[in-house]
């Protein structure tokens, strides 16, 4: 399949079956991945993987450290994204110089897109997450996180029943500036 055939191809999905997701395939597609353009060879990522009795494990931990009152919402919000087979949370260190969190941060973000185009060719789905849970220091320490590091997103990855096709975008023409 052509790169900008892929590229059209990969969606949101939000839905998934039962199906397990190998872990394997994941670390291959992420060996993969890492080669997105990074300032100074910093490689700024890990990762962690979150499938079956593990993922289970870390939503009991994390909704049992939040307050009572946050409990009943943190489980729908957390129910949502923890629905996939499998997640991958993307961490970063934090950088003290902004140019250098900021390049980052945009190293992060280019190895997530190879992350998700890889797992389409792999005939996976996805869908990229980014909720304000993942801000919190509680979230942060359950998944593991060390001080100096964020979570820049989560992303659900299985398979689905679904035949979901790819929403039209703007035309570039439209949204581009040419001077001369």
């Amino acid at each position: 399949m052509k790169l900008s055939d892929l590229i059209k191809k990969r969606v949101s999905v939000n839905k998934f079956n039962e199906k397990e997701v190998d872990v394997e395939l994941v670390k291959k597609l992420l060996d993969d991945a890492v080669y997105a353009p990074n300032h100074k060879m910093r490689e700024p990522w890990r990762f962690v993987l979150l499938e079956g009795e593990g993922k289970k494990k870390f939503v009991s931990e994390y909704v049992s450290q939040v307050g009572n009152l946050q409990k009943e919402e943190t489980k729908q919000s957390l129910s949502k994204v923890f629905s996939a087979p499998l997640i991958v949370a993307f961490i970063m260190p934090v950088n003290k110089d902004y140019r250098d969190e900021l390049e980052d941060l945009q190293a992060v973000a280019a190895l997530i897109q190879n992350y998700l185009l890889l797992a389409t060719e792999a005939n996976l789905s996805t869908s990229w997450k980014t909720p304000k849970y993942i801000e919190s220091e509680v979230f942060k320490e359950v998944i593991g996180c060390m001080p100096n590091e964020i979570v820049v997103g989560l992303i659900m990855t299985g398979y689905t029943d679904l035949d979901v096709q790819p929403k039209q975008r703007k035309r570039a023409e439209t949204l581009v500036t040419v001077y001369k």
